[in-house]
């Protein structure tokens, strides 16, 4: 079988300067950078979770830096006030199946790896490294060149430069 070189770019559509897979959804909210890779079923501007709030009730926005690769089945969701804002730098690598929630902070140069979930208002500092099947309760920072270990629960914030796994992570 012969390698069909732009069946990759057939799927993507370049929208000023970021290649989005055909599958994605980023809503109107949301303010891209250049140079991202958005992957396939990706849902980029969706309303957090929230209790006793209505659907149409979330205000905030979706802010993507530059050269972001976010692979497929990500969600990225919307803050509910109007002057919040869910935050990805710029030169990350968030890949498939991970949930950002609301409000939440990705620095740059972060790696956010594999069915991660990273809770609402959270915030994952410069550099840090989240592995395999993480997940992190909400309202908590993940420090500068951190690493949080495979499948821990993150129920702390991790201090800048620390390893920590299990679960609870420690």
């Amino acid at each position: 079988m012969k390698e069909d070189n732009n069946l990759y770019h057939a799927e993507f559509i370049n929208i000023d300067g970021n290649n989005i897979h055909r599958t994605a959804i980023v809503n109107d909210n949301v303010i891209l950078g250049k140079g991202n890779i958005i992957g396939a079923y990706t849902v980029i501007g969706s309303n957090g979770e929230m209790r006793n709030v209505p659907f149409d009730g979330f205000k905030g926005k979706v802010i993507i830096g530059d050269n972001n690769v976010i692979s497929e089945h990500v969600t990225i969701q919307t803050p509910f006030d109007e002057d919040a804002e869910t935050k990805i730098g710029n030169d990350n690598i968030i890949m498939a199946h991970c949930h950002i929630g609301h409000d939440a902070v990705i620095s740059d140069n972060t790696e956010i790896c594999t069915t991660t979930i990273i809770a609402g208002y959270t915030t994952v500092e410069d550099g840090a490294k989240v592995k395999l099947g993480c997940v992190t309760r909400n309202r908590i920072t993940i420090g500068k060149n951190a690493i949080v270990g495979m499948g821990s629960v993150v129920t702390k914030n991790v201090p800048a430069g620390k390893t920590v796994y299990g679960n609870p992570a420690k």
